[in-house]
């Protein structure tokens, strides 16, 4: 999590390319007149220049005091990364703008279309709080359309040869590293690791090698919520307040569990809290985590937007604790790694990595040349939103236990995976990323030790080509949802 302190949540832009018009210079986008604007207008003309230039913008717009919690040094790191992964940034428009932020459209170096957003403190001079970034949508709404392919779908031959392939292509490039893993009707087609889960120890990944899989967690979340409301303990458009006495009840009451599902309550990011990166590891439980988000102020009026929300999780894993009367990691562990016979799964590996762990590995250009450094930054414990762990083959065998009916009756079945059966979601971090792909009899994971689209990447591609053999609809963008730890 090297860099999330400061850049928030990374939702894998690399999945998202499309062409977009020349965006103009950043000294030729209207920035606002106001502190924001001219901390984003000096951050762009910083960002492509050098090291010098960035650690100039650093010392003038952040505080004082928040340099000395978190120094210069390390935010060049975040540039660094940002450089490595993403590229140059070209300015395209100004998206919103408020007294203490400023959110602009950018097209990344590989033609991603991206949203930057400042934050900055509330009071004057209003200093640089932290950015963040996120995929942006096409202007007609929405992520771009997969481009069609004509032909008859492929047979289980040609997509395992596809599949292989690609992945030892993007290894020797190193830009893979991790497992993959594909099943139809519960015969494995193909199982492989690649790269190394400890470059230090040159330690290769495998099969059973776990691996974080950031906002993949939030799958599990889901399931739990849907199996109370099948036991006739919660429905999902009870608001919040029957659940969350002590959460504020002005929120509380315009919240619903539904909301919270699909993204749409307003709630602040958890990974946005200050305290939480004041003492990460002291975080240990849902408590904690509820903790962080309960006093904040919603992002809106809830129902009126849909805005990528880990702490809208966070409550409702809060919900499921209060609800069922159990510990969520336990009630998860019991209700839904338990019946899907994921042996591997856990939210919880200790200070020291277990072995079979990969270790994440964050993308950084040191003097214009591409290097890989060991996620350092860890969290106490993953939460409802995610950062627990697990193997391709428990990927595997959560989809087919939803598939026969393992983990919910067949309506809620139906109203997570529909009637043909589909399922794209991923989940990303520095040093993280993960798909699991579900369309029809097939399942495909990818589990990837480094940055995203490391594993988003083959949504495109092998997701693509297990959608059409299965019959499934293509949707717009490969019908994957993405996440960040």
């Amino acid at each position: 999590m090297g860099w999330m302190r400061s850049m928030g949540t990374l939702l894998a832009a690399g999945t998202m390319a499309v062409a977009m018009p020349a965006g103009p210079r950043a000294d030729e986008v209207a920035f606002p007149n106001t502190e924001p604007g001219r901390h984003a207008r000096e951050f762009f003309q910083a960002y492509d220049k050098d090291e010098a230039a960035m650690r100039a913008f650093y010392t003038s717009n952040v505080s004082a005091k928040d340099l000395e919690d978190r120094p210069v040094e390390t935010r060049l790191g975040v540039w660094r990364r940002m450089r490595g992964e993403q590229g140059t940034f070209t300015p395209v428009r100004l998206l919103a703008e408020g007294a203490d932020f400023v959110e602009i459209l950018v097209r990344g170096e590989h033609g991603q279309p991206l949203k930057i957003r400042l934050n900055c403190a509330a009071e004057a001079p209003h200093t640089l709080l932290n950015l963040r970034l996120e995929p942006a949508e096409e202007e007609g709404g929405g992520p771009p359309a997969a481009p069609e392919v004509s032909g008859p779908p492929p047979d289980d031959d040609q997509i395992v040869h596809s599949l292989s392939a690609e992945l030892e292509r993007k290894t020797a490039a190193d830009e893979f590293s991790g497992a993959a893993i594909l099943d139809k009707g519960g015969r494995t087609l193909f199982g492989k690791g690649y790269g190394e889960a400890s470059r230090k120890e040159k330690r290769p990944n495998a099969v059973d090698t776990r691996f974080n899989l950031g906002s993949i967690n939030k799958i599990f979340t889901h399931v739990a919520i849907l199996q109370l409301e099948q036991q006739g303990k919660l429905k999902l458009d009870d608001t919040i307040d029957r659940f969350l006495p002590d959460y504020p009840r002005g929120n509380a009451s315009r919240v619903t569990v539904r909301m919270l599902l699909d993204h749409r309550g307003g709630v602040p990011d958890v990974l946005e809290s200050r305290k939480l990166w004041d003492d990460p590891l002291k975080v240990r439980t849902v408590s904690d985590w509820y903790a962080l988000v309960r006093d904040r102020d919603l992002d809106f009026e809830p129902g009126t937007r849909q805005k990528y929300s880990n702490g809208g999780y966070v409550l409702l894993g809060a919900i499921v604790e209060r609800v069922s009367g159990e510990d969520y990691y336990g009630y998860v562990r019991k209700h839904v790694y338990g019946p899907a016979g994921m042996t591997d799964a856990e939210s919880d590996l200790g200070e020291a990595r277990p072995a079979r762990t990969a270790v994440g590995y964050v993308k950084e250009l040191d003097a214009g040349t591409v290097r890989y450094v060991e996620e350092t930054q860890r969290l106490g414990r993953g939460s409802p939103a995610g950062g627990g762990y697990a193997t391709v083959a428990d990927l595997v065998a959560f989809a087919n236990a939803l598939r026969a009916g393992k983990l919910l009756d067949v309506a809620h079945t139906r109203a997570l995976i529909g009637d043909q059966i589909s399922l794209g979601i991923a989940g990303g971090s520095p040093g993280v990323n993960a798909l699991l792909e579900v369309s029809g009899p097939y399942t495909l994971v990818v589990l990837s030790n480094l940055d995203p689209p490391a594993a988003e990447q083959f949504a495109q591609t092998a997701g693509r080509m297990i959608r059409r053999a299965s019959g499934v609809p293509v949707p717009a963008g490969g019908g994957v949802r993405v996440g960040g730890r």
